[in-house]
């Protein structure tokens, strides 16, 4: 740092000053710049020295079978990376022997800074059976010392070599490999909680291989628990998360609040989904790097794959008997009240609107409507109520609105009292009622008239002199007799056979919807056309956003989907053969059959292998979807 910091002052003007004959400084003013000048280049030359650094390590395959290989990846992160000396290779005799090292490089910019990721491939053979631990690695940095976690892993007795040639190393076509490389994961915030105290339930793909739809076969059984569902996006992001030391892309499908309605042991049975994978297919090896440079990228082998989640035990705690209020109807969480009335001064037989807002985080459902004490002298209606739920930021939320309408009678000061409303609350554990301020309304005598209609009479029952009744007819009209022959008449009998056509209709379309509501297969090939135009609309929404990916894709979702719809066959799993097979059974002809098949190509092809986005291209190819939609609607 002193070094730099003499260059500077070097190449510095101001230190030409020394050699001007005309002393504009004292020397201790000289040094007292130059110190400060010192200080900044000091302090701006930090920032570019100190830089966060991190190091990590995982496998490739936490389960290894016997004289099988696996990668042990050891991945530094930071700025100054390149400075740092390279690891150590762990020494696994007990277990693997060591074969080799690669290490790559990698560099990005972002916001203007640099970060220098350098990765160090360890590639072992496995040679002991058993369970064993990989020992953590640890390197120097600026004096300091970083290590990596203790990583388990399991060596399993290995096959054949004939049953080892059949396979494809590290696919899903090995069941041992699957379950490594693909799972559902279910996890929750907190496993004890009180009644009515929400859950935060996710649903999680872990996967290591290339999964590109997935259906749900069984949705989680939510017996027990009042459910709110966090909206997820159409389109799932992915991160990245380490499990044994092994890295896997992560999807989060589903996202819930569950609100226990009782205490005691509950339990969240499991997740079932269809998952549909693509691998490349087998072929022949081939020492020619180039053979996989020109694979046909439609050529994969897809594998349908049924993954189910874990159950989850939750304890429920009762709540507590000591201090519960009498008024207590079950809110569990944190709430505010407040009310208001749209007017204090009124007069007799108007209208006032008063409204009573219950908010916070909670189950707001489940709150009751309040219990409001008004005054004799009112008039009350039953209210109006509107809900507004709120699911953001892991937590339910949301008001509830009470809106009254309340007419005063007689004149005089009125009040309403306070409006009380309790829950339980659960940062403090405790029952809290909180309550809202006393309106008082003052009434002065309006300009109708009313008088009691007798002894024994509510205050409402009320008329008003001279305006009770309107009439619409005060004397009784004359009749007169036509002759008339109109039953000879042609629109006579067109009004007789008129109802007739009309019963035959509803009759006709009731049959209609009744086979709609049984026959599943008849119902989604009458709505297979719509919907597919429902999903083109969809398309043509992101063709308009530029959006080259989601077009196809939905293009694709309309394609595959009017196909599921008219043979009613789920459409989450088709693929291009499946389609192939379904149309030449149903003696589709071979034009509009080939015509088809090759939008879906496309479709695959550009979702894939994405290239520049074009409007003209993806309009063409819009219109020719649809009309392979419709050609193919005139045959089926």
């Amino acid at each position: 740092m002193i070094d730099k910091t003499r260059m500077v002052k070097k190449s510095s003007p101001i230190i030409d000053l020394q050699a001007n004959p005309i002393n504009f400084m004292s020397r201790k003013n000289r040094f007292s710049v130059l110190t400060s000048l010192a200080w900044i280049l000091f302090l701006t030359a930090v920032p570019s020295f100190t830089q966060d650094f991190e190091i990590k390590a995982y496998v490739n395959k936490s389960s290894v079978r016997l004289n099988q290989q696996f990668e042990l990846n050891v991945e530094l992160s930071g700025r100054d990376v390149q400075r740092v000396s390279d690891p150590e290779v762990p020494v696994l005799d007990g277990f693997a022997s060591f074969i080799g090292t690669s290490n790559s490089t990698s560099m990005q910019f972002v916001n203007g800074r640099m970060s220098v990721s350098k990765t160090f491939k360890h590639h072992f053979l496995a040679s002991t059976e058993g369970k064993f631990q990989i020992p953590a690695i640890t390197v120097r940095y600026k004096g300091e010392t970083y290590s990596t976690d203790v990583i388990d892993i399991e060596i399993v007795k290995g096959t054949s070599p004939q049953q080892r040639s059949s396979r494809i190393p590290g696919s899903p076509n090995d069941p041992q490999d699957l379950s490594e490389q693909l799972f559902l994961k279910a996890s929750v915030d907190k496993r004890r909680v009180y009644k009515n105290e929400p859950v935060i339930i996710s649903y999680k793909i872990y996967t290591t291989v290339n999964v590109t739809n997935y259906g749900v076969s069984q949705l989680p059984s939510t017996v027990g628990f009042w459910s709110e569902e966090f909206e997820m996006p159409q389109r799932l992001t992915s991160f990245t998360e380490f499990v044994n030391g092994r890295q896997y892309q992560v999807y989060e499908i589903k996202k819930m609040a569950l609100f226990p309605q009782g205490s005691g042991q509950k339990t969240l049975e499991p997740m079932v989904i269809e998952c549909e994978v693509q691998l490349p297919r087998r072929r022949r090896r081939s020492r020619d790097i180039f053979d996989s440079f020109f694979d046909d990228p439609f050529s994969r082998n897809t594998k349908r794959v049924g993954i189910q989640s874990n159950s989850i035990s939750i304890e429920v705690l009762p709540l507590p008997e000591k201090g519960k209020p009498s008024d207590f109807s079950g809110a569990v969480g944190s709430f505010s009240i407040r009310s208001s009335v749209d007017k204090t001064r009124v007069k007799t037989n108007e209208a006032i609107t008063l409204k009573v807002n219950i908010s916070g985080t909670g189950n707001i459902k489940i709150v009751p409507q309040p219990k409001i004490d008004f005054a004799s002298d009112f008039e009350v209606y039953d209210p109006k109520i509107n809900e507004s739920i709120k699911r953001s930021s892991g937590q339910i939320s949301g008001s509830k609105l009470f809106e009254y309408v309340i007419i005063p009678r007689f004149p005089g000061q009125q009040s309403i009292k306070p409006v009380t409303f309790s829950y339980f609350d659960l940062p403090s554990k405790t029952y809290r009622t909180i309550s809202t301020d006393t309106k008082v309304i003052s009434v002065t005598k309006g300009d109708d008239q009313f008088v009691n209609v007798g002894i024994g009479s509510s205050k409402e029952d009320v008329r008003f002199i001279g305006q009770d009744i309107h009439y619409l007819q005060t004397r009784i009209p004359e009749f007169q007799r036509k002759n008339s022959v109109f039953y000879k008449k042609t629109f006579f009998y067109v009004i007789l056979i008129f109802p007739l056509i009309i019963l035959g209709t509803a009759f006709s379309y009731r049959a209609h919807l009744d086979k709609l509501s049984s026959n599943v297969a008849y119902a989604r090939s009458r709505k297979a056309n719509h919907m597919a135009l429902s999903r083109l609309k969809d398309a043509n929404k992101q063709m308009k956003a530029n959006n080259l990916s989601g077009f196809y894709g939905e293009v694709s979702k309309a394609l595959m989907g009017f196909i599921g719809d008219k043979l009613n066959v789920a459409s989450a799993g088709l693929i291009t053969d499946e389609v192939d097979k379904m149309l030449h059974v149903q003696k589709i002809e071979e034009n509009t059959v080939s015509s088809y098949l090759d939008c879906l190509k496309t479709c695959d092809y550009k979702r894939f292998a994405p290239g520049d986005s074009n409007n003209l291209a993806m309009s063409d190819f819009f219109e020719k979807a649809k009309k392979a939609i419709i050609n193919l609607e005139k045959e089926i």
